[in-house]
């Protein structure tokens, strides 16, 4: 029979093991992001798409200087129906480093690929009951210290320390700009079309600005093949494509900060 020294070691190799196979997949995946700038009722139309379920409306917690932006931190509240999910996306990672205990259980890692540029981002998802949706959106808890004690409250200890390691916090500086603000709501829905794996939202804005993005996810290594075939794909359907490729999220932020 094994001592149990050396079940202790097997037990460690094995999850050793297990954390590089899930470092390898995370670090394997891309989601390809192709802005798009022809009406939506026109990409829709022209790409034979229908729309894949409710609709999901979504705010945005950033100081209206974009702190937590300029940091590479995007927060996130997603509502459909009575599911609600606050989530925190940390830009500029390295998906083979990153702790997998971090990831455990609603996190990923996967890279972002905005024109020809491959950004590993972190994404940790917090589930929230109707209590806790209700704390972000109460009526005082718009902006400021309010706001702040509604997310402190919210947000789960991972989301936390991911927070305080990408604004480089330390003892007294505080982990949420003081002046941070809720913008929204944002209406977004997603459309898809038959045998297509690709999708499509539709952003609009509270004051009606809308923006267009096609999302697909592929293997990394086949992330500027794909993406290639996609702008084949939507040029042979006469819709515009955005000069601009970078992220479009600094851009509703800065709508909705104005």
């Amino acid at each position: 029979m094994l001592s149990q020294v050396k079940l202790a070691l097997l037990a460690g190799a094995a999850a050793a093991v297990a954390g590089s196979h899930e470092a390898r997949a995370a670090e394997s995946t891309a989601e390809i992001q192709v802005n798009l700038c022809s009406p939506p009722a026109q990409v829709i139309d022209a790409l034979q798409l229908t729309e894949k379920g409710k609709s999901t409306t979504v705010w945005l917690f950033d100081s209206p200087t974009l702190t937590l932006n300029q940091a590479g931190l995007r927060l996130r509240l997603r509502v459909q129906g009575k599911s609600s999910e606050l989530t925190l996306k940390a830009a500029g990672q390295d998906c083979v480093t990153v702790d997998s205990a971090l990831l455990d259980p609603d996190g990923k890692c996967e890279a972002d690929l905005h024109g020809d540029a491959l950004d590993d981002v972190v994404s940790l998802n917090r589930r929230l009951d109707a209590q806790g949706r209700a704390t972000l959106l109460a009526p005082d808890a718009r902006r400021g210290a309010p706001l702040v004690e509604a997310l402190k409250s919210t947000l789960d200890p991972r989301q936390r320390t991911m927070l305080s390691k990408q604004r480089g916090v330390t003892g007294g500086v505080a982990t949420l700009p003081v002046d941070i603000a809720r913008f929204g709501p944002s209406t977004v829905r997603a459309y898809r079309g038959a045998n297509r794996s690709y999708e499509v939202e539709v952003w609009t804005l509270p004051g009606g600005q809308q923006f267009v993005e096609l999302s697909d996810k592929v293997q990394r290594d086949l992330a500027l093949v794909r993406r290639a075939e996609l702008m084949r794909q939507v040029t042979a359907a006469a819709i515009a494509v955005c000069p601009d490729q970078d992220s479009q999220a600094r851009k509703k932020l800065a709508i909705l900060a104005r």
